[in-house]
């Protein structure tokens, strides 16, 4: 595995304010959409070249996944990814991300806890990352990572 990147979907309402009866089916807010397309602009002003971007089934971590893909714009798309609907852990997510991209730079749009275990399973520190938030790791193809830098809105 190359460098990757961790982009936690952005802000979101709650149910009731979204109008909406299941989780899944929650959608970015506007403030939302503001932090997801910043974490973009500062992925791409760091030169990331991304391969793909796979993102979790729910509609705000697709939703954050067309944002960031629109400035980042990876060769391959957008694609969903249903190992990043948080239903398994961080480092049996790594074991699907490694199998099918091991070489490829990719953002990875989820949600919490699992991203934050992913980045703690790879690195052995516990990393904030809050709704909006970017991290980027280096991986040895090993199971093991190094932090590189890490941001958060606001």
């Amino acid at each position: 595995m190359a460098s990757f990147y961790v982009l936690r979907h952005g802000q979101s309402p709650s149910l009731s304010e979204a109008g909406v009866r299941h989780d899944a089916e929650r959608p970015l807010s506007e403030h939302g959409r503001e932090d997801v397309r910043a974490a973009a602009r500062e992925l791409a002003a760091r030169g990331a070249a991304l391969v793909v971007i796979l993102h979790s089934p729910l509609k705000r971590a697709a939703q954050t996944a067309a944002e960031a893909g629109a400035i980042l714009r990876p060769a391959h798309g957008v694609k969903a990814f249903e190992p990043l609907s948080n239903q398994v852990t961080g480092e049996m997510l790594y074991s699907y991300l490694q199998r099918e991209y091991e070489d490829a730079e990719f953002l990875a749009v989820g949600h919490q806890p699992q991203l934050g275990e992913l980045v703690a399973y790879l690195t052995g520190q516990v990393v904030e990352i809050r709704p909006g938030g970017l991290v980027a790791l280096a991986a040895d193809g090993k199971g093991k990572a190094t932090l590189l830098w890490s941001i958060n809105p606001g």
